[in-house]
């Protein structure tokens, strides 16, 4: 059986290791997070209209961690607990089915209220960018439990925006 040996000054071996550093430095700049035209790209891209962009979370972040937006409202239940309003907070403790097959809605906080019921929180940046997928799994959970269902923004000068489901 005869074996094909290439030299290195051969084409083709000269075009998989070109090709093969190419690829290895784009990994190394999307591992520094220098790929700046991908960052623009996101900036105009037509998916998001009118800056929605600027809205919405630039990434999933691991399950159990919180955002700006829930850490700061975290802060705000955590002194609404102090006050003695509130007895008890979870954050992403429980997972509420609203459908048959795989569907399942899990909320930002279950509040124990200092009279003793249990209120589901779910805590958006904007109005804005609470979207239809969103707003049908709220609905379905205020209407399929026996909980009360609160979505939260934070007001442009101080406090939060209650809207009871």
């Amino acid at each position: 059986m005869n074996s094909l040996r290439l030299s290195e000054d051969d084409p083709l071996v000269v075009a998989y290791y070109k090709k093969k550093k190419e690829e290895e430095e784009r990994q190394k700049r999307f591992q520094q997070g220098l790929i700046e035209d991908l960052i623009q790209s996101n900036k105009t891209s037509p998916k998001n209209p009118k800056g929605m962009h600027l809205y919405q979370a630039k990434g999933r972040l691991k399950e159990g961690q919180m955002n700006k937006t829930e850490r700061r409202y975290f802060e705000y239940l955590k002194a609404e607990e102090a006050a003695g309003r509130i007895q008890k907070i979870w954050f992403e403790s429980i997972k509420v089915k609203i459908a048959d097959g795989a569907c399942w809605y899990t909320p930002d906080f279950l509040v124990l209220k200092a009279d003793s019921t249990l209120e589901f929180h779910e805590v958006k940046a904007n109005p804005r960018i609470f979207q239809d997928d969103a707003k049908v799994k709220v609905k379905s959970t205020a209407t399929n439990y026996p909980f009360k269902m609160i979505v939260v923004y934070p007001k442009k000068t101080h406090g939060w925006e209650f809207v009871e489901y």
